[in-house]
């Protein structure tokens, strides 16, 4: 596809992804209302209907989010950025922190495990934290009451290397595969939960590809799931730190 085109494309899906977040944004939010009942009580089946909506519209802004992300990030290449001088333990923290309120809400213990001090790496820090957030995100989605969540980091002479560990449901060979792929051909899995899953995941590994780093999955089924992040301690691209 030629540049023209290819831009043009890129704004039409934007655009037409920003359009649709709107709705769903005002339908799950009326929904959310109903299902308060503040604007009247309801039977238990209307309870019903309304927690399946939210569900649903939660998902719908899930994929949406994932898809505008995909193609914003395609048209900020890093080329465009400037790698920084990261704490990457303060960085976990802060997102660790970000999420302390929704996992006790749902009941599910998340940890972080990282060293006393700092573990520096040149990156690109808002894809970085993205990969990041995404992660736990999907960790605490599919991970029942009662389980686990741990976050760590650990460096050696060449890499930094961060886990996203957690006791959730778990995937088969099959799923993990699927999920891996392309972001073109996710958007096609007949599974809307993993085309949802498999969409966040395409936007880690593109940005995880910025600092020519590695996305490694381990999973089973009923056990839980480990995303690890390997990233080199070189130079990105060669670039300088900012001044």
């Amino acid at each position: 596809m030629e540049k023209s085109a290819k831009e043009t494309y890129q704004k039409f899906v934007a655009h037409m992804v920003h359009d649709l977040k709107s709705p769903a944004i005002v339908i799950g939010g009326y929904a959310h209302r109903l299902r308060s009942g503040k604007i009247g009580d309801l039977t238990d089946d209307q309870k019903h209907a309304l927690d399946m909506i939210i569900e649903n519209t939660k998902r719908l802004e899930h994929d949406l989010h994932m898809i505008l992300d995909y193609f914003q990030s395609d048209r900020e290449p890093a080329s465009m950025m400037f790698p920084e001088r990261v704490d990457v333990c303060a960085l976990l923290k802060d997102q660790v922190e970000n999420y302390l309120v929704e996992s006790q809400e749902k009941g599910i213990s998340l940890e972080l495990r990282i060293s006393p001090g700092p573990i520096f790496l040149l990156a690109y820090a808002n894809p970085l934290a993205k990969a990041i957030q995404n992660l736990i995100d999907n960790a605490l989605k599919y991970t029942p009451s009662g389980g686990r969540v741990i976050v760590s980091a650990e460096s050696s002479e060449d890499s930094v290397v961060i886990s996203i560990q957690d006791t959730g449901r778990g995937l088969r060979q099959k799923d993990i595969e699927d999920i891996v792929k392309p972001f073109e051909e996710v958007m096609d899995l007949p599974n809307r939960e993993l085309r949802g899953f498999g969409l966040g995941l395409s936007n880690v590994k593109r940005y995880v590809d910025m600092h020519h780093g590695q996305l490694c999955v381990e999973s089973a089924e009923g056990v839980g799931s480990t995303f690890t992040l390997i990233f080199p301690k070189r130079p990105v691209d060669g670039k300088e730190l900012k001044k």
